[in-house]
């Protein structure tokens, strides 16, 4: 199987809570309209400024969801719990050993 080395990219939504990476640190805002069918996003950073930025730029990252869920619980929100199941019977397993 061959893997994608892109990341998979975040469809922002007004109200999100998101992180700019700059050369000079980290600002920090939340999503205030969507632009361009959601290809372009304004944020209001916490300093009161305002910017345009793609929404499948790098430096953008997803903190927390208007709705409150993070950017993991979105990632891992159709995974099963079979794993961790299959763990706990396999120790059961080598205890009753």
């Amino acid at each position: 199987m061959v893997s994608s080395n892109k990341k998979p990219t975040s469809n922002y939504q007004v109200g999100d809570e998101i992180s700019y990476a700059t050369g000079s640190g980290m600002n920090y805002g939340e999503v205030v309209r969507l632009l361009e069918g959601g290809q372009a996003i304004e944020i209001l950073f916490e300093d009161g400024r305002r910017e345009v930025k793609k929404a499948r730029d790098g430096a953008v990252r997803l903190l927390r969801r208007a709705s409150g869920d993070s950017e993991l619980d979105e990632q891992n929100r159709g995974r099963g719990r079979g794993w961790d199941e299959e763990i706990r019977e396999v120790m059961r397993r080598d205890i009753r050993r």
